[in-house]
């Protein structure tokens, strides 16, 4: 019963730190595409900078697609190797 939760506990710290690091190179990718075709940096506070709506609006965007589709991918990921750990702990379990 302990180790259920153990492997509970890992999968989801495993799950956790795969959707951080995703979600940080997301914000740094993101923050060098958007120099590189912009010229500029990316608006971080919109009340402090001279960025007009329309690039707040579609940073914005373009920032949340982003995020959503890294942290499916990073889950994606993650699961598998917490798969690959539960199976391996089977095997080591049924010998």
């Amino acid at each position: 019963m302990a180790d259920d939760n153990d492997d509970g506990m890992v999968d989801k710290l495993i799950l956790i730190g795969t959707s951080a690091l995703a979600a940080w190179l997301a914000q740094k990718v993101l923050g060098a595409v958007w120099k590189k075709t912009t010229g500029h940096d990316a608006p971080k506070d919109p009340l402090e900078n001279d960025s007009t709506i329309a690039g707040i609006v579609t940073f914005a965007a373009v920032t949340g697609a982003v995020a959503a589709l890294s942290r499916i991918a990073a889950n994606k990921g993650a699961r598998k190797v917490t798969s690959r750990i539960a199976a391996g702990r089977a095997l080591k379990a049924s010998r």
